[in-house]
């Protein structure tokens, strides 16, 4: 049996058709990676509401914020730029032993899904940190989109590719970058967009409600 993990986020989504999605493919244990678990957009997300959900359908949920949040106030934790670093935070022993945990459950035969709010997995930290940081360590990673199709973590590089370096295709093959430097160079961009997008967010007190529109 293959070895794999599955992300998914709930925005847009009503708990039955969240449910209809988990159970499609098999998922038996929910990870949940908010550092809040809470949502104004979205309350039947809550903490309480959606573990009690998904426990009456003999679903485990286990809210892991303290291994796989980002909202950290660490300065140790910054980058360059100034913005949290998601490869420091994944050096971190709290994060470490979090995977480990997982890995444990994923070798016992639990279905894993790691759920966040935003419905794109490339606009959050479940796959560009945690379904990364697993992918690293050889365990394929499905990222189930909205529409219930999946999407791999080598989809997920290629979009970033393509939206922070369109042209990597064409650089000349004795002077362009190696493909994985561009890769962890896409996933720093990336991350500090979502960093910033989050704690706008948290100082506005609404984790995950949806952006407005210009």
């Amino acid at each position: 049996m293959e070895k794999c993990a599955y992300t998914i986020g709930y925005a847009h989504h009503t708990q039955e058709s969240f449910l209809a999605l988990i159970k499609k493919y098999h998922i038996n244990c929910v990870i949940d990676v908010r550092t809040m678990a809470y949502s104004n957009f979205h309350p039947q997300f809550n903490k309480e509401p959606i573990k009690h959900f998904l426990n009456t359908e003999n679903i485990l949920y286990r809210q892991m914020q303290e291994a796989f949040g980002i909202i950290r106030p660490s300065s140790r934790l910054l980058n360059q730029a100034g913005y949290l670093d998601f490869v420091k935070i994944a050096e971190l022993p709290s994060f470490q032993e979090g995977i480990e945990t997982i890995i444990r459950g994923i070798e016992a035969g639990y279905q894993i899904a790691f759920m966040c709010a935003e419905k794109a997995p490339s606009d959050c930290h479940r796959s560009t940190l945690v379904g990364r940081a697993l992918a690293f360590r050889g365990y394929k990673m499905y990222h189930i989109l909205h529409d219930g199709h999946l999407q791999t973590q080598g989809d997920l590089e290629e979009e970033l590719l393509e939206k922070y370096f369109p042209n990597h295709p064409q650089l000349n093959l004795f002077n362009r970058p190696h493909k994985t430097e561009l890769i962890n160079a896409a996933y720093e961009l990336q991350s500090n967009q979502i960093v910033e997008v989050n704690s706008k967010r948290v100082l506005k007190e609404s984790y995950d409600s949806p952006k407005k529109k210009m």
